[in-house]
C-alpha cells in the first residue's frame, strides 16, 4: 500500500492517477478477502457505474444520488463527473423528497426504490473534462422552517474549502472514520472528497454506532498501527457509552471533528475524555460552507477558518465574504448575532426568530427561554406552523420524570406551561400544539430541520396517523419510535362509545408505515402472523414501537448486498407503554416487483 499525502483539488482529478496499489477505502469487515480498495479497484468500480449510466435509456436532467455507503458513493458521483452529468444530493429518502425530485427530470442512482445499480462487470473508466465553474453537485437546505433550498456547488466552490481544510488540518495518510451523512456538505467534504483529495483511505461504510466506532478503531490499529480521524455530530458524541473500555483504542484518533450544531460543553468534554482526542468544531452551513472552528476544552469562542472575513453591525448581526460562496467578493448577512474580535467571536443566537402570530410580532428566541426556565424543562423550541395559520407549535424536552404518559397528565402539564407563560405574553400568540419529547428530535447533521418538524406536526394534517416524538435507530435494521395517540385520532370514532380505543388493525398500520419511514422497508405486506393486541391502546397514551427486520435466509446475500438483493423481510413489532404491552405481531413482507429497497 502506497500513500501521497500531498492535497490534490478535484480539478486536479486525483482518482486518475497511475498507482494502482494506492489505497481509496479501508474494508471495515475484518474478514473481507483484501483490506483495501485500491485505486485499481475504484476506477474499474467507477467504469462499472458508467456502464450502468450509458445503458440507461433516457438522457435526464440530473442524476438523484443516494447510497447507504460512502465508497459506493463516490464511484457513483465520480462516475457520473466524468461524462459530464450533473448529481442532486437528495437530503433523505422519504417519498415526498423523492416524489419532488422526480418531478425536476431526475433519474434515480442508488440505494432508493427505483435506483440505478452498477453494472456487474467491472471496466475501464472513461475520462471527461471538469470545468471549475461547473456545478459539482446540487444540495438542499434542512433549515428549521419552509421548504428546503436547493444550492448549487461548482467544482471552484469545493476545491476552495478543500485545499483550507488540507492546509489547516492535514489528514497525511490518516483514515477517515465519518458518522454523517455524506448526502450533506459537511459528510461530503470532510468524509469523502477530504481524503480522496489528500490521498488518504477513508473507511468503506458509515460508522453508525459506538460499539462500531471501538471495534474498527482497534481493528485498524492493529492493523496498520497508524492514526484515524473521526468525522462526527453533537448526537453521537453525546451518546457515547462509558460502558465500552475506550483505553483499548486510547490514542489512536488523532482527531475529532463535528459539526451540525454547536456541541454543549459537557458533551465535548465527555467526548475528549473518552476517545482520547480534542474535538474540533465547524461551524457554517449548507450556504456558506465551512465559517469557523472552536475547540471547547481551550476555549469557547470561535476562530474564522482562513480567508474567511467576518464582521458585525450595529446589531451585532454576522456579515462574512469566503472564496467558497458564489459571489466570494461580496458581504453576505447571516442570521446569527455575534460579538466580534478580529478574526474571533462569541455566537449570541439567532437574529431571525421574528415571527408574526395572530397579528402580533413576536420573539420566537423568547419563548424558547421562558420555558428553559420552567421547572423540569431541558430545552424548548417555538416554531409558527403555516399550514395552522402561523400557530405556534413547541417542542419541549423534559426530564423523564415529567413527561406525560397519558392524555390527562399531558392536559394538566399544558395548563401549568400556558399558566407559567401568560404574565409574559399575550394569549392570543401562546403555543397552541405541544410536542413533548425525552431526547431531542434531529436529523443525521444534528440540527432539528424542516423534516423533523413536519414528522413532529404531520398529525395535524393527517387525522389518520400518530403523533411523532422521536426515534432511534439501533441498527440498520432496528428502531425504536415514541409515539402518541391523538386525540382526535380518526380511527377511534366509533371505538367504542363509553371508551374510544385504538383498533388492532390501526397498529399493524402505524408498524407498516414507521417500516418506510424510519427503516426504508418499502416491501408489500403478503402475511401476518403472531397478531396479538393483549391490552387496550387509548386516545392520549404515550407508546413505544419497537421495529425488527429481518430477512429470509434462502435470500441472503453478502454484507453489503443484503438490501438490494433480499426479497422477503420479517418484521416484528411491539407497542408498549408504561402499564404494558398493548400489540405485538410478525408481519411478511414483499419487495415489488422491479423496486430496489432503500
Amino acid at each position: 500500500m502506497t500513500n501521497d499525502a500531498a492535497h490534490g483539488p478535484l480539478l486536479a482529478t486525483p482518482w486518475r492517477d497511475r498507482d494502482p496499489a494506492r489505497a481509496v477505502a479501508w474494508q471495515t469487515d475484518a474478514y473481507a478477502e483484501a483490506p483495501w480498495h485500491t485505486l485499481a479497484t475504484f476506477q474499474a468500480d467507477v467504469g462499472a457505474w458508467q456502464a450502468a449510466l450509458d445503458a440507461h435509456t433516457e438522457s435526464p436532467d440530473y442524476w438523484m444520488l443516494s447510497t447507504h455507503d460512502p465508497y459506493r458513493f463516490v464511484c457513483a458521483l465520480i462516475a457520473a463527473w466524468e461524462r459530464g452529468d450533473r448529481v442532486i444530493l437528495p437530503a433523505d429518502t422519504r417519498p415526498a423528497t423523492l416524489e419532488a425530485l422526480d418531478a425536476l427530470g431526475a433519474a434515480r442512482l442508488g440505494d432508493i426504490p427505483g435506483g440505478l445499480t452498477p453494472s456487474a462487470s467491472p471496466r475501464t473508466p472513461r475520462w471527461g473534462t471538469l470545468e471549475a465553474e461547473r456545478i459539482a453537485v446540487s444540495l438542499y437546505t434542512s433549515g428549521s422552517t419552509g421548504e428546503p433550498q436547493r444550492l448549487d456547488k461548482t467544482f471552484a466552490q469545493l476545491d476552495a474549502e478543500l485545499g483550507m481544510h488540507a492546509a489547516l488540518w492535514p489528514l497525511e495518510a490518516r483514515l477517515t472514520l465519518s458518522q454523517v451523512s455524506h448526502q450533506h456538505i459537511y459528510g461530503l467534504l470532510f468524509g469523502i472528497l477530504r481524503p480522496l483529495c489528500e490521498r488518504s483511505p477513508f473507511a468503506s461504510e458509515v460508522c453508525r454506532y459506538p460499539e462500531t466506532l471501538h471495534q474498527w478503531l482497534a481493528h485498524w490499529h492493529a492493523q496498520t498501527r497508524r492514526e484515524a480521524v473521526l468525522i462526527s455530530a453533537p448526537p453521537t458524541l453525546e451518546r457515547l457509552p462509558e460502558t465500552l473500555d475506550w483505553s483499548a483504542v486510547d490514542g489512536v484518533l488523532a482527531r475529532i471533528h463535528s459539526s451540525g450544531a454547536p456541541l454543549p460543553r459537557d458533551a465535548a468534554e465527555h467526548a475528549q475524555r473518552l476517545l482520547g482526542a480534542e474535538v474540533r468544531e465547524v461551524y457554517g452551513s449548507s450556504e456558506t460552507g465551512g465559517i469557523a472552528w472552536r475547540v471547547q476544552s481551550r476555549d469557547t469562542g470561535w476562530t474564522a477558518f482562513p480567508d474567511v472575513e467576518i464582521s458585525a453591525d450595529s446589531e451585532h448581526q454576522l456579515w462574512l465574504r469566503t472564496p467558497w460562496l458564489a459571489d466570494p467578493a461580496t458581504w453576505t448577512l447571516q442570521a446569527d448575532r455575534v460579538a466580534v474580535d478580529d478574526t474571533r467571536f462569541q455566537l449570541l443566537g439567532r437574529s431571525d426568530r421574528i415571527a408574526k402570530v395572530g397579528g402580533k410580532r413576536v420573539s420566537l428566541t423568547a419563548f424558547d427561554r421562558a420555558l428553559v426556565e420552567l421547572p423540569d424543562v431541558r430545552r424548548a423550541h417555538c416554531a409558527p406552523l403555516p399550514r395552522r395559520d402561523g400557530r405556534l407549535g413547541a417542542i419541549v424536552e423534559l426530564t423523564p420524570e415529567a413527561v406525560p404518559h397519558d392524555h390527562a397528565t399531558r392536559r394538566r402539564l399544558i395548563q401549568t406551561l400556558r399558566a407559567a407563560l401568560a404574565p409574559r405574553f399575550e394569549n392570543v400568540v401562546l403555543p397552541r400544539y405541544w410536542r413533548f419529547v425525552k431526547a431531542w428530535p434531529r436529523d443525521a447533521q444534528g440540527k432539528l430541520g424542516a423534516a423533523c418538524l413536519s414528522r413532529l406536526f404531520a398529525d395535524l394534517d393527517d387525522p389518520r396517523a400518530p403523533r411523532w416524538l422521536g426515534e432511534t435507530l439501533d441498527g440498520p435494521q432496528s428502531a425504536r419510535l415514541t409515539l402518541e395517540v391523538p386525540e382526535r385520532l380518526a380511527y377511534v370514532e366509533g371505538h367504542f362509545a363509553t371508551q374510544p380505543v385504538v383498533p388492532g388493525v390501526v397498529m399493524v398500520r402505524w408498524a407498516l408505515h414507521a417500516a418506510r419511514e424510519s427503516l426504508g422497508l418499502h416491501g408489500v405486506c403478503r402475511d401476518m402472523t403472531r397478531i396479538k393486541f393483549p391490552l387496550l391502546l387509548l386516545p392520549g397514551e404515550r407508546v413505544t414501537l419497537t421495529l425488527d427486520a429481518t430477512y429470509d435466509s434462502s435470500h441472503e446475500t453478502a454484507h453489503d448486498d443484503t438490501h438490494n438483493n433480499a426479497m422477503t423481510i420479517r418484521l416484528r413489532f411491539t407497542f408498549t407503554s408504561q402499564r404494558g404491552t398493548h400489540g405485538t405481531g410478525t408481519l411478511t413482507l414483499t419487495r415489488p416487483e422491479g423496486a430496489c429497497h432503500a
